[in-house]
């Protein structure tokens, strides 16, 4: 997913979003010039965390 979509399905600012990205804490993949949110790797991480708790 885009970062700008994301920032708007969030509610976060597109700045916060790559903030996130830069600190490693949102997942990332680039494809072709564009970084994206890697939403996958966000799923599996949430669903890895509640199995751990």
């Amino acid at each position: 997913m885009t970062q700008e979509r994301f920032a708007q399905l969030t509610g976060l600012t597109e700045g916060q979003v790559r903030g996130m990205i830069e600190k490693g804490h949102l997942p990332s993949l680039k494809i072709g010039k564009p970084r994206m949110v890697n939403i996958a790797a966000l799923s599996q991480d949430a669903m890895d965390k509640e199995d751990w708790q």
